[in-house]
This record gives structure tokens, C-alpha cells and sequence, in this order.
């Protein structure tokens, strides 16, 4: 069966794989030809500011491509052509088949883009000044080991839509959606809040944050004299700020923050939070192999 498996996939898994090989050079070139140009950072960012403003993109959007063209079709493809019967008559359980084929297709992707997201913690380090913290989207999701979580989450996503809804192509429009409506609802809502950010407050002034390089910002305002917290209108302000929020009561402002080191505490808070939702969609194919497919 393993053997059967890896006949039927073996152009898309080399396919996947030869795709993010090419992506883990293109990072370690970067790395080593970025620190050659150090401490020179002008030369740095005139050469390679616009590589990687677009390069995250690229890398955000590869683990839902994977899932899409790699996972969707896993079953469905079967399903269509008719093959799936012969698969199932072969003196094989569907349970053995339905994770034979899940994890043939899908672990060495898994692998590989894990190790990718780890070189590029790497390979980025030169660059990172260049960039906003590697904290928030999209650059936490395409370091460490999340990007390799994510790419598990979009292959099941795939490979459990085409089991249910027959269709190879709208198990690629629903992994596209439910991938993409993850990613925001994590970035948003949960990630913030995997530890209580620190609060810093100072006496207001016009100009930026007081806060570390690498910080990710989750939240700021202004305060009056009590310490209570005010809302401030730059619509009216004509003259000088720092006057202008006065006249309105400002006195302090505050910033909620993450610091840099808790990036892999929450890189792996994160990356198992995914794998809990892998969990249910698998949880979910197994039934859908048993009730839905006779």
C-alpha cells in the first residue's frame, strides 16, 4: 500500500519538495551575502529591501498552496476518476489506506517545510532590521516551526474537504478559505494573548514609542492625571501636538507589548495550538471515511 501511495503521489511530493529546496537556498544565499555587506546597513537595505518585503508574501502563501494542490486532491481526485473502489478492493482497510495516503503525501512536505522555517529564522537575521518584529504577521507565521504547523493544518484541510465534498476543486476553494479565516483568527485574536504583555507608561510626548527594537505592539493609548485611560482627537489639532493633547487632558501614554524573547515560547504555543486543530480534522476525515464512503 505504501509503495501504491508513493506511485500515486510521487510527482507532486518531488514537486513539493524541489519547490521548497529552492526556497531554503534563496534564504541561505541571502544570509550569507546580507552578513557580508554588514555593518554596512544602507548597502544591506538597497540591495535586498524589496526581496524581502515580498518574500514573506511568497512564504505565507506556501503552506496553502500546498494543501490546496497537494492535500485537496489526496481523495477527491479518487473519488472522481472512480479509482477509490479499486484502492478499497485491494484487501486493504479503509483506515489503512485513508492514513497510508496522509502520510505518504504529506509528512515529507511536512518536514521539509518545517526545516525551511527553521533556516529562515536563521537566514533572516541579517535582514531583520529591515523588517517589523518577527513577531507579527506575516513574519511569525514563516519562521520556526509554525510554518511547518501550518502546512500540516492546510494539508488537512485539503484532504478532509475532499473527502467530503467529492470535489477536487471545491476542496481547494474551502481549504483556501478555512486557511486563510485560521491564520486571521490566530494572528488576531489568539496570539496577543499566549502571555499577558508588558505595560509601560511615560509622560507623553510627540514622537515614537519608547519601546525595544523587536517589540510587537499589541495595544497604546493616552491617560489623563488619574490614570485613566482617554480617547484623543488629532482632527483638531492645528498647532503644536504636545499642546494640543494637553488641552485635551493627555498626560501619560501607555504601550502594551510582547518583547522579542518570547518569540519561541510562542512559536511553539502556537505550532501546538495548529496541531490541536490537525487533530480534529483528522478526527473529522476518519468519519467522514467511515460514514460517507460506500
Amino acid at each position: 500500500m505504501t509503495w501504491l501511495a508513493w506511485r500515486q503521489q510521487r510527482l507532486q511530493i518531488l514537486i513539493s519538495i524541489g519547490l521548497v529546496l529552492l526556497t531554503t537556498a534563496a534564504l541561505v544565499y541571502l544570509r550569507f551575502d546580507a552578513a557580508s555587506l554588514l555593518p554596512n546597513q544602507a548597502a544591506v537595505r538597497e540591495r535586498y529591501q524589496g526581496l524581502v518585503f515580498n518574500m514573506p508574501l511568497f512564504l505565507l502563501a506556501l503552506p496553502v498552496l500546498l494543501g490546496m494542490f497537494a492535500g485537496a486532491p489526496l481523495f477527491a481526485r479518487e473519488i472522481e476518476q472512480g479509482t477509490l473502489v479499486f484502492g478499497l478492493t485491494q484487501s486493504i482497510s479503509r483506515t489503512r489506506w485513508w492514513a497510508t495516503k496522509l502520510a505518504v503525501a504529506g509528512l515529507p512536505v511536512a518536514v521539509a517545510v518545517t526545516a525551511l522555517g527553521l533556516v529562515g529564522s536563521w537566514a533572516l537575521e541579517p535582514v531583520n532590521f529591515l523588517l517589523s518584529s518577527r513577531m507579527s504577521t506575516p513574519l511569525f507565521e514563516i519562521q520556526g516551526t509554525t510554518i511547518g504547523a501550518y502546512t500540516v493544518l492546510a494539508f488537512a484541510i485539503g484532504a478532509t474537504a475532499g473527502l467530503l465534498v467529492r470535489s477536487t476543486l471545491a476542496g481547494m476553494a474551502i481549504t483556501l478559505v478555512t486557511y486563510l479565516g485560521v491564520l486571521v483568527v490566530v494572528a488576531d485574536v489568539l496570539r496577543p494573548h499566549y502571555q499577558a504583555p508588558l505595560y509601560v507608561a511615560e509622560r507623553f510626548r510627540p514622537g515614537p514609542l519608547n519601546l525595544p527594537s523587536d517589540a510587537w505592539l499589541v495595544g497604546h493609548g493616552y491617560l489623563d492625571a488619574a490614570g485613566n485611560e482617554i480617547s484623543v482627537s488629532r482632527i483638531n489639532c492645528q498647532g503644536d501636538i504636545a499642546t494640543c493633547f494637553a488641552d485635551q487632558g493627555v498626560v501619560q501614554r501607555f504601550s502594551q507589548f510582547h518583547p522579542g524573547d518570547r518569540f519561541w515560547p510562542f512559536q511553539l504555543a502556537e505550532s501546538g495550538l495548529v496541531l490541536l486543530l490537525v487533530g480534529g480534522l483528522l478526527a473529522l476525515g476518519a468519519w467522514a471515511l467511515r460514514r460517507r464512503l460506500s
